[in-house]
């Protein structure tokens, strides 16, 4: 299986590489998993549209700025599962039509307990039935109110703000928290959840 992280030009990609380093250890579903990463600026849609799977990384500022990060979205919604995280969470968001809006103050480092988790979700589902502790690092989220018909919110924070979405009919996810945070509690399970639906594997046990 072979992954392509985009690069938003954020330091915890590395955090994301250690999780997937760590699934491969231990999850012997994924002894194969292989991963590249390519910087949002420098990233080509067309060789994206090889991978098994695609991970789009955190990252400073909005997406429209994200060098060709909301290109790669459109490009490959549909065709490649995709995971976005945070900033790709967002770009995830804005592409299929939502709209963000600006927190009163910027969760950095802030810990939050999930809610409301969709346990028909394939992806946040496989925390259902827990109350996870999630690690944020923004000060943008998407409006709830402006999602589209095809986007689905799948958990929210204390404050019922949107933590996780998904497409009603791609394989598209997004986290608004960072699963690849040592703030996150059950970073590896979801990141492993997204590997066994982007590779068509059974979800992990409880």
């Amino acid at each position: 299986m072979r992954v392509l992280i985009i690069d938003n030009h954020d330091s915890f990609v590395h955090n994301i590489t250690g999780l997937l380093q760590s699934i491969r250890n231990h999850d012997d579903r994924f002894r194969g998993l292989r991963w590249d990463i390519a910087l949002n600026d420098e990233a080509d849609p067309e060789t994206a549209l090889l991978y098994d799977a695609l991970i789009l990384s955190p990252g400073p500022g909005l997406p429209c700025e994200a060098g060709r990060l909301m290109e790669t979205v459109k490009a490959c919604a549909g065709s490649v599962p995709m995971l976005g995280i945070c900033l790709g969470f967002q770009a995830i968001a804005e592409t299929f039509g939502a709209s963000l809006r600006q927190l009163p103050s910027p969760r950095h480092g802030h810990p939050s307990r999930l809610t409301c988790i969709d346990e028909k979700d394939p992806l946040a589902g496989s925390l259902a039935g827990t109350s996870p502790v999630v690690g944020r690092y923004h000060s943008w989220i998407v409006d709830k109110d402006t999602l589209p018909p095809e986007l689905t919110a799948t958990s929210f924070d204390e404050e019922g703000n949107v933590m996780s979405l998904r497409h009603l009919t791609l394989p598209v996810f997004g986290t608004q928290f960072h699963p690849e945070s040592v703030i996150t509690d059950c970073g590896r399970r979801l990141l492993a959840a997204f590997l066994a639906i982007a590779s068509g594997q059974p979800p992990l046990a409880p």
